[in-house]
């Protein structure tokens, strides 16, 4: 997703920033599936968010690390952005489950990173012992999405 930013504009002169900088980099594969929204309101999703599967409807959502339904563990990044989307509302979308993507274009549900631990339980009844905790890096990292830092671009000289 390239972006334009107007540095200075005086009339005579104008300094502009440019990012073309990209979430997926190679060897990307996408998966098309329901995206529903469980926020509770109106919300937009911007491409890089972070989805999880909720186990009961078998629809996506963005990953929240505390949630129980299922969506708290990460299966891909959002493709491309989802606008207004109303609660309970549902749009077919794909999203990212294998290839390279750049770390800082993640984006995360508050103030989760991909060091944060989530614990999934294996199921009811089950005891501590049967308890599984994970970052959700290492998630990521499990699918087959490789998480890459990206400095190319980012320096005025070099654009």
């Amino acid at each position: 997703m390239s972006t334009l930013t107007v540095v200075n504009n005086t009339g005579n002169q104008a300094q502009f920033d440019y990012d073309i900088s990209k979430i997926f980099i190679f060897k990307n594969r996408y998966v098309a599936a329901t995206f529903i929204n469980l926020s509770g309101g109106t919300l937009s999703y911007a491409p890089g968010t972070l989805v999880g599967r909720v186990a009961a409807s078998n629809k996506i959502t963005k990953c929240d690390s505390a949630a129980t339904d299922g969506s708290q563990i990460p299966i891909g990044v959002l493709k491309s952005t989802i606008t207004a989307l109303v609660d309970d509302g549902e749009v077919a979308v794909n999203f990212c489950n294998s290839g390279d993507v750049v770390e800082d274009k993640l984006v995360f549900t508050g103030a989760e990173t991909l060091a944060t631990v989530v614990t999934v339980k294996g199921g009811a009844g089950l005891d501590v012992a049967n308890t599984n905790a994970r970052t959700l890096g290492d998630m990521l990292r499990s699918l087959g999405i490789n998480i890459i830092e990206s400095t190319e671009n980012n320096v005025f000289d070099n654009q």
